[in-house]
């Protein structure tokens, strides 16, 4: 039975920490997680060296967004209903060098098979945290992915691999696109983001039922 966990994001994002160290200690190990959070911001740490971002941390706090830092990179992301997330985290092939390509085909390509007709990939231009390894649906953003690749502890050949995938189950809320750029402009960045340029699942797929569908397609992915 697949399981969604819900938990507060910083919880989410301190626990996606520990199954890397878990596997890099333990490169036979293997975890394919689904979570879900309360309302907030996640933020890559790169913003957190901006001047004003502690002041756009307490504002956008007070305006019911607190911000979360994460680890893997990309840009500001929402958290909150309708959203959904998975983390796979995995030991690479012992003596394979690292192709970023290589891996996030692992991370696209499951949730391709799940969304089925439709599903591809590539920059969306005006969607949050856009990159080259967006999951479209119907040439719109569906999935944003991230990812940080550690060198193995147990095996220094290996690497440990934490992928990641925020999916908007239901459409984006303009609540969540105001509060993105606020607090980019608070930050002081040049660009904003548009709700047009995001899909979601559509309305005849439960969660559930694609939930299921896509913990099977990710562990049905061989990884070394």
């Amino acid at each position: 039975m697949t399981k969604i966990d819900f938990l507060d994001a910083g919880e989410a994002l301190a626990r996606e920490l520990d199954h890397l160290e878990d596997v890099s200690q333990n490169p036979s190990h293997r975890h394919v997680w689904l979570w879900e959070s309360p309302q907030c911001l996640v933020s890559p740490k790169s913003l957190s060296t901006k001047a004003t971002f502690a002041d756009s941390v307490e504002e956008m706090k007070a305006k019911g967004w607190p911000i979360n830092l994460r680890s893997t990179g990309g840009d500001v992301t929402p958290q909150g209903a309708g959203i959904l997330n998975i983390t796979h985290v995995y030991a690479t092939k012992p003596g394979q060098a690292v192709d970023l390509k290589r891996e996030y085909d692992k991370l696209c390509t499951p949730i391709e098979k799940t969304l089925g007709d439709g599903a591809s990939r590539g920059w969306q231009p005006g969607a949050f945290c856009d990159g080259e390894y967006n999951v479209q649906l119907n040439g719109l953003k569906f999935a944003g992915t991230a990812m940080r690749i550690r060198r193995g502890k147990a095996d220094k050949t290996q690497s440990s691999v934490l992928a990641h995938a925020i999916m908007l189950i239901e459409p984006v809320s303009l609540n969540a696109i105001e509060a993105i750029n606020q607090f980019l402009t608070l930050l002081g960045e040049d660009r904003q983001i548009n709700i047009a340029a995001h899909a979601s699942l559509p309305g005849e797929i439960s969660k559930l039922a694609f939930a299921q569908k896509l913990e099977t397609a990710f562990r049905e992915i061989p990884v070394q």
